[in-house]
């Protein structure tokens, strides 16, 4: 079977992963946005995960392909295992996602205690079900092509205890999923921040003691893929209206779920039905005003206040430190939204405080991790902070993002809620603007 896919061309299908990719748990994938909210601001950001699992499905099996005959004393029947294992890893890695992708997920945290990862263990692995008729087949198909199930399950949740090598092709420091949904971002976006050279990469991948590579002249490939990567969180994912739109979905969606028990189940929907049920089914106006602003864009809310900083320095470290008071995200943003409210003397669902650069963390490890090793001329393996220690500081010193405290409100508040913030940030925004 070939799939002819707009990133990466014709694609040829392995019996294994087209099985894969006919199951219910994958096909729901179709109407999943890969980019959440994002089309708000980028109208053409409308590709489906679906998409995506094909395309990391792929690339791992390009990786495997280049890797792992190298090994020495590698046999046809350990490699195809090991490429049928990855290959599925790739296809099924988001199967666990909630409707518009990322955005809810907090939500089903808070309900269940879980993140979408356990999810999708527990599919891969046929210890959970998603109830939609026709689910359930995924640990027969991969059995009936002698794949373990939790095998792949621990693969995708990173708790392979098997070569970790394998573990960094699907999920490492530069890996298939990144390789995949960059390129393809970039692609529905629009944007042309970064270009990837996905064969150089690729073509210089080796396994060294155990761990997955590169030869040095891979890295100005390297260094262009982390830098555009930067480039991508700080222009598109966490753009100011993706986020103002996120937080709005996420809030209406948590009234009707988690205080009315209106969305049982909610992470079963897709994007179409879980939007379409806020806005017509909701039995809160409020929730039903919410998703009629999302899903035709009328009155989304808008920016009034924010503080920008380009890198985390100390008066800035403490300034986060002044407003969030050592406690967790969402006490210290309802604190702020009070405080904000009450001072503008308006309904508080009505405004949004964020805190970017602390969501990132929660979410996004691999800002926080950069191992990646290189084979040198001599045939050493060095890190990239030794083969150019420059870029590796930027790196270790640059935000994804430059804001570190935003707040929006519906449009129609904006004067009360610009004249509550200068009064009630004025103390802890005030050490901004002077010297350390």
């Amino acid at each position: 079977m070939y799939v002819r896919d707009p990133v990466l061309g014709s694609v040829k299908l392995s019996p294994l992963q087209e099985e894969l990719l006919k199951t219910v748990e994958v096909q729901r994938l179709s109407f999943i946005h890969q980019l959440g909210t994002t089309f708000q601001c980028y109208p053409g950001a409308h590709g489906m995960r679906l998409s995506h699992a094909i395309g990391v499905s792929h690339l791992a099996g390009r990786i495997a392909r280049k890797t792992l005959p190298e090994l020495e004393g590698i046999d046809e029947q350990r490699l195809k295992r090991w490429i049928d294992l990855l290959e599925s890893a790739g296809m099924l890695h988001d199967i666990g996602h909630m409707p518009w992708s990322h955005t809810l997920e907090p939500l089903y945290t808070e309900l269940t205690g879980r993140n979408h990862m356990d999810l999708v263990a527990g599919l891969v692995t046929g210890e959970e079900s998603l109830g939609i008729q026709g689910c359930g087949r995924i640990p027969t198909i991969l059995s009936d092509h002698g794949i373990d199930p939790r095998e792949v399950a621990d693969l995708i949740c990173s708790r392979f205890d098997g070569p970790p090598f394998l573990q960094q092709m699907i999920f490492g420091e530069v890996d298939a999923d990144m390789l995949d949904y960059l390129q393809r971002d970039f692609h529905f976006t629009g944007v042309a921040f970064g270009h990837i050279e996905v064969d150089r990469i690729v073509s210089t991948m080796t396994v060294r003691d155990d761990r997955l590579v590169f030869l040095e002249k891979a890295l100005d490939a390297v260094r262009d893929f982390l830098h555009a990567r930067m480039q991508m969180y700080s222009s598109v994912y966490l753009h100011k209206k993706t986020r103002i739109v996120d937080q709005m979905l996420l809030r209406a969606s948590r009234r009707s779920a988690a205080e009315l028990g209106e969305l049982e189940g909610f992470h079963r929907m897709t994007d179409d039905e879980l939007l379409s049920f806020l806005v017509n089914e909701s039995s809160d106006p409020w929730v039903r005003e919410m998703g009629w602003r999302i899903k035709y864009r009328q009155g989304l809310f808008s920016r009034v206040f924010r503080i920008d900083a380009p890198t985390l320095t100390e008066t800035e470290k403490r300034f986060l430190g002044s407003i969030t008071g050592g406690g967790n995200l969402p006490e210290v943003v309802d604190d702020l939204e009070r405080q904000v409210s009450e001072a503008a003397g308006i309904d508080p669902r009505y405004l949004i405080v964020d805190l970017p650069l602390e969501a990132v963390r929660a979410s996004e490890e691999r800002f926080e991790r950069i191992d990646i090793r290189f084979v040198d001329s001599k045939g050493k393996m060095v890190g990239l902070e030794k083969i150019d220690p420059v870029f590796a500081d930027y790196l270790g010193a640059a935000a994804p993002n430059r804001s570190l405290m935003t707040l929006s409100c519906a449009p129609e508040h904006k004067p009360a809620v610009r004249n509550a913030c200068a009064k009630v940030f004025s103390d802890v925004a005030l050490p901004l603007f002077t010297k350390d």
